[in-house]
């Protein structure tokens, strides 16, 4: 499932695009080849500069992940499930369903309820790997602000470098000065761009998936005591209602 995070960017570009030709101004004149190398490669030599590469790479599967998210896990059916069987099988009877689920947080606190585990634990247990998850995820959408913060420094160097080179050759005449100014320029605009239309957005997109992701393990943590506490249908249901998705 695709989120609106491309259909956004994409917006955006075409936009920019748009607002170029309706001022009349050639598109071939913002296609500059060393300026795009210069912003990708500085940009991208900054950012790995400021994090390793482990969370790095986390980051870019992150994105994966929440650009083309999984419907939600239908958590309230699952718990139903769970407590329908633990109520007629007991609570050991939930191994085999332990095995069978393939969300790792989930299949923590289920087997930790089949180990027999006070609840006391199991919420110890689950609330530090939900916090160091979550400080995972945050870090992922880190990584894409950092990049946006480095992107408009790294053009600015463009067009200085640009400005130099013109500098240089003054001799060239005023159509030649013009165009030169016009070209070392676009380095500025290739990094305000990249940073505003892209990594923001992708880094708010991040975001946004760590809060849901966050949502959805708070919610199997208190799915899990009230199912190892043994509460009714309704209150199971009261507990993890507020951090399901809308």
């Amino acid at each position: 499932m695709m989120n609106t995070s491309i259909l956004g960017i994409l917006a955006a570009v075409l936009s920019v695009l748009v607002a170029i030709l309706i001022e009349g101004a050639s598109l071939r004149s913002f296609l500059h080849l060393p300026a795009f190398l210069l912003i990708l490669g500085g940009t991208l030599g900054a950012t790995l500069a400021s994090f390793s590469l482990t969370q790095v790479s986390r980051s870019i599967r992150d994105l994966k992940s929440s650009l083309f998210e999984k419907e939600p896990l239908e958590l309230q059916s699952i718990f139903f499930r769970f407590w329908e069987k633990a109520r007629k099988d007991g609570l050991l009877s939930l191994e085999e369903e332990a095995k069978k689920l393939k969300n790792p947080f989930l299949q923590k606190g289920v087997q930790l309820i089949v180990d027999g585990s006070d609840p006391r634990t199991i919420e110890e247990l689950l609330w530090d790997a939900h916090e160091e998850l979550e400080k995972k995820d945050l870090r992922s959408a880190k990584v894409f602000e950092t990049a946006a913060g480095f992107s408009p420094t790294i053009g600015i160097i463009g067009t200085v470098l640009g400005l130099v080179s013109v500098l240089e050759n003054l001799e060239g005449g005023t159509k030649v000065l013009g165009q030169g100014i016009a070209t070392a320029f676009i380095a500025t605009f290739y990094g305000i761009s990249f940073a505003n239309l892209i990594f923001l957005p992708l880094a708010n997109q991040l975001k946004s998936f760590a809060k849901r992701q966050s949502n959805e393990r708070q919610a199997i943590l208190r799915g899990v005591l009230a199912l190892q506490s043994g509460e009714n249908r309704r209150i199971l249901a009261e507990r993890i209602e507020p951090f399901l998705e809308r």
